[in-house]
């Protein structure tokens, strides 16, 4: 029933409340002066109309005391939290009764609707897609790992569970229209005096006030105010972690960023803005800061409990205060692995396995060098300062002992260190030899008749080796190779439907746009150039019966994944997430 139809028979209801009219059902009773003269029918007929006028004001009184209670009379209350914090209260119509911002944020999202004002009377799935609508184009769930949390408060679970699960839905069908990946919770609570005082306390809307509460219960030693001060994004983490310790927040990372970094978005106005992304649920809990200074991007890593600067430049201000930036670094590639060897040599005098670089690479976003090399098992990665040499950051992917990277930098100069540790260079026969090693096992005299998918130098196990693999006829082969000597150390075969000789048996497939023709289509795709990117690569690779291959770069603090189907250059697969 529409509220219009509601309208019109209460209208009905209230013209033909008394038939006869309460002065006519007067006139009809004669009283006399000590006598009432009335026959039986007289009787009959007008006590029949009287009951019919009180059956009429007691059934308009009753329908529209339902209708009030069914369009006026508050059933549910909703609220949307991310961090701006908006709260509905809402009839058994499903109509908002009023809408309200709960803290700064939220009262901004509801600025262009008159505060909240212009939802009355809206349908609950409408006022909800524009209250969403405003929150994404604000930007608050530009992260990829931003949330929204709905929470659905009403006594009547049947109708509670229903809307929650419609308003999911609703939500999440506008971040898709939105091409936006953030997440949605949803929680249903009854009523609870109790909650909505330390809602109201804290400024938070009730469901943030019960997601606050779950963090608590995980650790009681946390203070309900301060948690109340952080976004849904972090609650989330927090209680995926188990809620450890209380986070510094988004504002005191992104501080130890600028203060780290030499400079301050408040007072410079070559500072533009700083993002700050939590990432609490990572192996290390940390906030992704990025900090935009003189018309270039730097990324910091904030420890999300200690504030100390896991990674990023420590000094971005070269020369006077307000001077460019060189275009590129002061350092050359070598001078910036003599830095990043001499670090670790005098760290690390227990290791005296062989030495071996793996790469030295301008990072172009961050002003740093990234120095890669193995001894004695262990992986080690370098951040060097472009510009001054200061080793930032050292990691290790395996189980070393290994000393912590001194709070203060290195000297602001050109190292003079020797070029390597003196451990020897471990011997690689070069992927050339490495093929033929793999075509002799193969039974193969040349590579006439095979398709190169993958020869990549890799180290495993304390040792480097070539991961090699190809086609030849309808086999594909899987080699490894010890680069020290050409030992074959690992050889599979397995039928394939792809034919080097003649394209895929089983689907006809022929042709190949080549490596540097996908190269480019994924770089169109995501739009960049080559000259922007780091860490660009491109592997051609067989999967579901056809020739692939894919490409993965860097930029802007985001890693991009492409697969490409070989044989026409088209774009199968694409991903953008952040670069961890």
């Amino acid at each position: 029933m529409t509220d219009r139809d509601i309208e019109q028979r209460l209208r009905s209801a209230i013209d033909n409340t008394a038939p006869m009219g309460l002065d006519r059902l007067l006139s009809d009773v004669d009283i006399r002066k000590g006598e009432k003269t009335m026959t039986n029918e007289k009787r009959t007929r007008r006590w029949i109309g009287l009951a019919a006028a009180c059956l009429a004001l007691v059934l308009l009184a009753g329908f529209g005391g339902f209708y009030y209670g069914h369009n006026y009379t508050v059933a549910t209350t909703v609220s949307l939290d991310v961090n701006p914090s908006v709260q509905m209260e809402v009839s058994r119509a499903e109509k908002v009764i009023s809408c309200a911002g709960l803290n700064d944020e939220g009262r901004e999202i509801l600025a262009s609707m008159n505060g909240g004002a212009d939802l009355k009377g809206a349908k609950l799935n409408v006022a909800v897609n524009a209250v969403v609508e405003a929150i994404v184009n604000a930007g608050y769930l530009d992260s990829l790992s931003s949330a929204i949390l709905i929470s659905v408060e009403d006594n009547d679970l049947a109708r509670g569970e229903r809307l929650q699960a419609q308003l999911v839905a609703e939500v999440d069908g506008i971040l898709q229209t939105a091409a936006n990946s953030a997440g949605v919770l949803s929680q249903y609570m009854t009523a609870d005096k109790d909650l909505q005082a330390q809602a109201q306390s804290s400024s938070i809307s009730n469901g943030k006030a019960a997601l606050v509460n779950q963090v608590v219960a995980l650790n009681l030693s946390l203070d309900f105010a301060k948690l109340a001060e952080l976004s849904v994004e972090e609650l989330r983490d927090l209680i995926r972690i188990g809620a450890p310790a209380m986070p510094i927040g988004k504002d005191a990372a992104a501080l130890a960023a600028e203060e780290y970094a030499g400079v301050n978005v408040l007072d410079s106005y070559l500072a533009q803005y700083t993002e700050v992304d939590p990432e609490l649920d990572d192996l290390t809990p940390h906030y992704d800061v990025e900090l935009n200074y003189n018309g270039r991007e730097y990324d910091y890593e904030i420890d999300a409990f200690t504030g100390e600067v896991l990674r990023g430049l420590s000094r971005i201000v070269v020369g006077n205060p307000g001077e460019p930036l060189p275009e590129g670094p002061a350092l050359t590639a070598d001078e910036a692995f003599n830095a990043a060897a001499a670090y670790f040599a005098a760290n690390h005098p227990e290791l005296t396995g062989n030495f071996l670089n793996i790469k030295t690479e301008y990072d172009r976003d961050d002003g740093h060098y990234d120095v890669e090399f193995w001894c004695s098992g262990c992986e080690f990665d370098y951040d060097v300062d472009g510009q001054t040499g200061a080793v930032l950051r050292e990691e290790t992917d395996y189980l070393c002992t290994l000393p912590t990277v001194p709070d203060t930098p290195a000297p602001e100069t050109t190292p003079t260190t020797p070029t390597t540790p003196s451990t020897p260079a471990q011997t690689d026969i070069g992927a050339d030899a490495a093929k033929a090693a793999a075509l002799a096992r193969a039974g193969l005299a040349d590579d006439s008749s095979v398709t190169w998918l993958k020869c990549q130098r890799e180290y495993d196990d304390g040792r480097l080796e070539y991961e090699i693999e190809f086609y030849a006829g309808t086999t594909e082969y899987d080699v490894t190779v010890l680069a020290a000597d050409g030992t074959v150390l690992k050889y599979e075969t397995e039928r394939a439907k792809y034919s080097s000789g003649g394209g895929n048996a089983g689907s006809g497939q022929s042709g190949d746009v080549g490596a540097d023709a996908a190269r480019t289509a994924a770089l169109a795709h995501a739009g960049l150039t080559e000259s922007q990117v780091t860490r660009l690569k491109c592997e051609r690779d067989y999967d579901d019966g056809r020739i692939e291959y894919e490409v993965s770069f860097k930029y802007n603090g985001y890693e991009y994944e492409y697969k490409l189907d070989a044989a026409t250059g088209s774009i199968l697969e694409h991903e953008r997430d952040w670069d961890d």
